[in-house]
């Protein structure tokens, strides 16, 4: 096993990556034509003025201004052929000529005479040689990044070529037995690649070019080659995983042995194994192998490395305020990055924390900003007010309807109606109690429960038990819980109490989610112990994914929706109707956005999707339910 050579602060591994292993990149010559997103090596200097002549600004007529001076409204003037001439927009003034009056001034023209009523002023609409550009004068500084306007300013001055930073030679070599390209190749203990496309993607969103190699496998001599080899044809050589400290984590030592390690751990989370060296004049990265990781070491690393080389200044992202909705504890040995979903309730903005493991590549996707919580922070309270550097714009979240509690696919189908309607809709799945707490902490506009009470009824008590008169219901769906099973039901699960069995392996939902409390009750009035169950204490927190772990065969049987069931083609079992229904304070129901959703929960379009997904009831959907 390997160890961590450091623990470095985030902002001194920077300093030792541009100090000690800088890309330098070399010029070349190309036609301007070409130079769109590349970087000026050296200030551009016009060859030409533009205009290159004294041009008309205006349709009309060109005069000589001191035969105008006598016109006016009372005392009209007319030129006489010779003492005026049509002329259009861009065409040349020339001699006795040195004004223009626009063709809308001219009272009465003809091919022989032109009446006016106003006097010209000497270049009165002319547009001086070198007006726009003068020749001999700078159109681009050095170390600018050429732009569409650019080009078009150099071809008006006279410049055809262009002398740039060549664009680095860039590499990456993922690593990994267990790394696969291919899904047909997909079984257990097999990964798809993903960091391939994320580095690929990324470079190509600033405009770059990279190689992507085959995957190497794990196994220190293949790997010390394909390295050595990257040296000499590339500039910078990026390698996937094999940097933490593993048995097979052959980097940090490769790097050792062909060249410089000048960082083996930095103080990030994710992203610690990072590793930055050099070997034959070639920088040397090593990428952590989990997504999230590799996406913040390039984030953090390979974009200032970058804008270093091309001599520009890297861009902060923009950031708000934003209240927190949840504890966050972090560690002190790291400076950690917590993606969050944002959300406006009142005019306050909200962050809520996602899912923070280094593998959850979907929490970047769904997150709207980064909550940094520095090395020497042990986190943060909820209602704290934080600083969040933002990944979208906050101005999305003025159309977004927000979402906290209990998880059904039916999300996704409104999701989809109600972006055709110019709105967006953020869900965060925590369970029907979780979305209880976060809708009287008004920390969404609406909360997704299906709790059951004494008597049998769904989710009215949750206004009298937990919340106040302020809030009401709006109506969802009745949907059938029941037993996941594979195809055939091959263990023959049929009730609860063959959940108890030695050769049955169930898988749980979360605590304090709707479809937990339904099964804990049944266990209760059936007097099944839990304890007797083998995995009940293995939670997931959708259906999607107790569904997805029985049909992968990581558990016999799970608990959830009928239409989840339908889409991944397992048995069901039915085991009882619930009511899906959606807590919302009263003075959010006159919103915009709420409305909206009201309609879309109400639409035929609605109602057809959830005769399609199996296992719904729509009777008094959209009610609205006051206590």
């Amino acid at each position: 096993m390997s160890v961590y050579l450091h623990n470095l602060p985030l902002n001194e591994a920077l300093s030792r990556l541009l100090t000690h292993a800088p890309l330098t990149l070399n010029e070349e010559t190309i036609r301007v034509d070409d130079s769109l997103h590349r970087v000026s090596s050296q200030s551009v200097i016009a060859k030409v003025s533009s205009p290159s002549y004294n041009a008309s600004a205006m349709d009309g007529i060109m005069v000589n201004a001191q035969e105008t001076e006598e016109a006016t409204e009372t005392n009209p003037v007319t030129l006489t052929k010779g003492a005026f001439a049509p002329v259009n927009t861009g065409n040349p003034i020339v001699k006795p000529f040195n004004a223009v009056i626009k063709i809308e001034d001219v009272i009465d023209l003809t091919e022989d005479h032109a009446t006016i009523i106003e006097a010209a002023s000497a270049y009165q609409h002319v547009r001086p040689i070198g007006e726009d550009i003068v020749e001999k004068t700078t159109l681009i500084p050095k170390h600018h990044v050429i732009r569409a306007v650019d080009i078009a300013a150099l071809k008006a001055g006279g410049v055809t070529t262009i002398n740039v930073y060549q664009n680095p030679r860039i590499v990456f070599i993922p690593t990994g037995d267990e790394i696969i390209r291919e899904t047909t190749a997909l079984a257990e203990g097999k990964i798809l690649d993903s960091n391939s496309a994320l580095i690929e993607q990324s470079f190509k969103a600033m405009h770059l070019t990279i190689d992507v190699d085959d995957v190497c496998p794990d196994d220190y001599e293949t790997m010390k080659t394909r390295i050595e080899t990257a040296t000499k044809a590339y500039d910078l050589v990026l390698i996937g995983a094999g940097s933490s400290a593993g048995s097979k984590d052959y980097v940090k030592r490769i790097v050792e042995t062909l060249g410089e390690v000048f960082v083996h751990g930095v103080a990030i989370k994710p992203g610690k194994p990072s590793i930055i060296g050099k070997i034959n004049q070639a920088t040397i990265l090593g990428l952590p192998g989990y997504p999230v990781s590799t996406y913040l070491a390039f984030t953090l690393f390979l974009k200032p490395l970058i804008y270093h080389a091309f001599k520009q200044q890297l861009p902060t992202l923009p950031s708000t305020q934003a209240k927190l909705t949840k504890r966050i504890v972090t560690s002190l040995n790291t400076q950690e990055y917590i993606r969050v979903k944002l959300n406006t309730l009142h005019q306050q903005v909200m962050a809520t924390p996602l899912a923070r493991g280094a593998g959850m590549m979907m929490s970047v996707v769904e997150a709207d900003g980064l909550l940094i919580v520095p090395q020497d922070q042990e986190g943060y309270e909820a209602n704290d007010t934080v600083h969040v550097s933002l990944l979208k714009p906050l101005s999305a979240l003025e159309h977004r309807l927000t979402l906290i509690g209990s998880h059904d696919i039916l999300i996704d189908e409104l999701h989809t109606l109600m972006r055709d309607q110019g709105y967006q809709l953020s869900s965060t799945h925590i369970g029907s109690f979780g979305g209880v707490m976060a809708i009287k902490q008004q920390e969404c506009h609406l909360a997704p429960v299906h709790l059951i009470d004494e008597d049998g009824a769904y989710n009215h008590h949750l206004i009298t038990q937990y919340l106040d008169q302020d809030y009401a219901l709006i109506k969802g769906v009745g949907r059938i819980q029941g037993l996941y099973t594979k195809p055939g039901n091959p263990k023959n699960i049929t009730s609860l109490e063959d959940l108890t069995r030695q050769d049955v392996r169930f898988v749980n939902r979360q605590r304090g989610s709707g479809t937990r409390m339904f099964l804990d009750n049944h266990l209760k009035t059936l007097k099944i112990t839990p304890s007797k169950i083998e995995g009940y204490a293995q939670e997931l927190p959708t259906h999607t994914m107790v569904a997805s772990m029985v049909a992968r065969g990581g558990a016999d049987v799970g608990l959830g929706i009928e239409s989840v069931a339908r889409m991944f083609d397992l048995q069901f079992q039915p085991l009882g109707v619930e009511h899906y229904d959606f807590l919302v304070h009263q003075k959010t129901l006159d919103l915009p956005i709420v409305k909206a959703f009201i309609q879309t929960l109400q639409s035929d379009a609605f109602k057809q999707r959830l005769t399609t997904l199996q296992g719904y009831t729509t009777q008094a959907i959209g009610t609205i339910i006051k206590p």
